[in-house]
């Protein structure tokens, strides 16, 4: 990309045939985009009036030199015209790359990413450096536009920008004073990025493990349940089991047994109903 060491050479190129010019004479915009997956696209827009025309022809050839799969694309604006440069990064970082990205020693820390298993915090530290010697092109400040603007995918922690749309998702810093004063001007922003996909897996292992558990506890109350005697009803409508009429003390018993689960109560059923067969035997 493009540094401040070309845009004091076009500003005094501007000064020198500024004379001959009856409107705009340099315009820029750098665009980024920052997508929810962590990748990132950038488009930078130069134009000028035919004069700086070779000045634009150089910062294309610089940027292409860096990235030889970017797009470029002619464009006019008003009188002026240029190129517009897309460029796809696979990650935010991978930005620092480029001169207007990069960090410099006791003066900025450029791209900072912490990552952690649910999310990413970006931090965005950048300097666009103006020239001791001041800009030089104060007189001529209408002529010259330049901003820098950032698209989020969510409003960010906190920014410096001079203007914010779109919820402040769409951040704008206007650079053209830089060019124009000479005055350093700092960029800087913060935001994170959800990853929604590991919590969209980490929800649905949550649920399977719950409905695991359910399953298991309801498996295992079931299993110490006892199972219950088959009951058949006689021609007066009593309850018999086994074919014969169960007496009210024996469903009492029944029913004592299973409440206290008491090996004593069970063998006092069992031969309670030997007794009945043999009663029943001998009345026959």
């Amino acid at each position: 990309m493009f540094t401040t060491q070309y845009m004091r050479t076009m500003l005094a190129a501007v000064m020198l045939g500024l004379l001959v010019l009856t409107s705009g004479c340099f315009s820029g915009d750098v665009n980024v985009t920052v997508n929810n997956d962590g990748s990132a696209d950038l488009k930078t827009t130069l134009v000028s009036a035919p004069m700086l025309a070779q000045i634009v022809e150089q910062s294309k050839a610089s940027m292409l030199a860096k990235n030889p799969d970017a797009q470029v694309a002619p464009v006019t604006k008003e009188n002026m015209s240029g190129y517009e440069i897309t460029e796809h990064y696979d990650s935010v970082d991978k930005l620092s790359d480029q001169e207007f990205f990069a960090a410099h020693d006791g003066k900025n820390t450029g791209i900072t990413v912490k990552k952690s298993l649910f999310y990413t915090d970006y931090n965005f530290d950048l300097l666009f450096e103006g020239s001791q010697n001041g800009g030089g092109a104060g007189a001529f400040a209408s002529n010259i536009t330049f901003t820098y603007q950032m698209t989020l995918p969510s409003a960010p922690s906190s920014t410096n920008a001079d203007r914010e749309e779109d919820g402040g998702r769409m951040l704008t810093w206007n650079l053209g004073k830089t060019l124009v004063t000479g005055e350093s001007t700092p960029i800087q922003v913060s935001f994170r990025i959800w990853h929604t996909n590991v919590i969209i897996g980490a929800l649905v292992l949550v649920l399977v493990l719950i409905a695991v558990i359910a399953f298991l506890i309801w498996r295992r109350r079931k299993g110490s349940e006892p199972d219950e005697e088959p009951q058949l009803l006689d021609s007066s409508g009593h309850r018999r089991e086994g074919g014969r009429k169960s007496t009210d003390r024996e469903l009492n018993m029944k029913t004592s047994c299973r409440m206290a689960g008491d090996v004593f109560c069970v063998s006092r059923n069992v031969r309670d109903r030997q007794r009945s067969k043999m009663l029943s035997s001998s009345t026959r």
